[in-house]
């Protein structure tokens, strides 16, 4: 089981996401996202490096929309299901509900006496999960056309396909409330960070719009 990395009391953002694994790879991270590697010495192996890189660009990106106004211990990150789940040959790996539901109280027990602020939610999916179960609300649009496909989740092993795989820019970049208190805002995985040609075209305007809110949030 991966477990979540940071320190609750230092930590003024949390970040969720999804996937213990590298893309395409049977590997299990120890923490989520390999983030304890960010605070590592550089490894000469390649397959060490990869997980390095795959920390290093989480921290990069969370910093970088936020203007560089925290620290990388400011930092909390989480995966909506950090169980081990059956790889999906290249394709998204499907979260169950059951997972979601544990994953989401899960959430609610590190936001519990913590100083966050700011969530950042990775991924359609995540995002899916995050209001199909109450954590937050945004339109009902959204939900509808990022319902898992019957053809993933009976594919074996399962994978996730959404409805409509554009609907993530329905809400990516915009800022909601979570459980009537905390400040969420859904933002594309990490793997897609830096926004590669067919992604700057299309989320690059509101990446630039949340950027320059987020310098204003005290």
């Amino acid at each position: 089981m991966t477990k979540p990395f940071g320190d609750k009391e230092k930590a003024k953002i949390l970040v969720i996401g999804h996937d213990p694994r590298l893309i395409n790879s049977p590997t299990l991270a120890d923490y989520s996202f390999f983030s304890d590697y960010y605070f590592k010495s550089i490894p000469s192996k390649p397959n060490e490096k990869a997980k390095y890189k795959l920390a290093e660009a989480l921290f990069n990106y969370i910093l970088y929309l936020t203007s560089y106004k925290y620290t990388s211990d400011e930092l909390f990150i989480t995966n909506l299901c950090n169980d081990p789940l059956p790889s999906a040959n290249g394709k998204t790996v499907y979260i169950p509900e059951d997972k979601a539901i544990n994953g989401i109280q899960e959430i609610r027990e590190i936001l519990s006496n913590s100083n966050i602020k700011l969530i950042f939610a990775m991924s359609q999916q995540v995002n899916y999960w995050l209001q199909k179960l109450g954590f937050y609300t945004s339109e009902d649009s959204f939900l509808r056309k990022s319902e898992p496909s019957q053809k993933g989740i009976n594919s074996k092993p399962p994978f996730y396909f959404p409805s409509d795989k554009d609907a993530f820019r329905l809400i990516c970049c915009r800022q909601f409330i979570a459980d009537d208190h905390y400040k969420i805002i859904p933002i594309l995985h990490v793997k897609n960070w830096p926004l590669k040609k067919n992604f700057e075209s299309v989320y690059g305007k509101v990446y630039i719009q949340l950027i320059n809110e987020l310098k204003n949030v005290s």
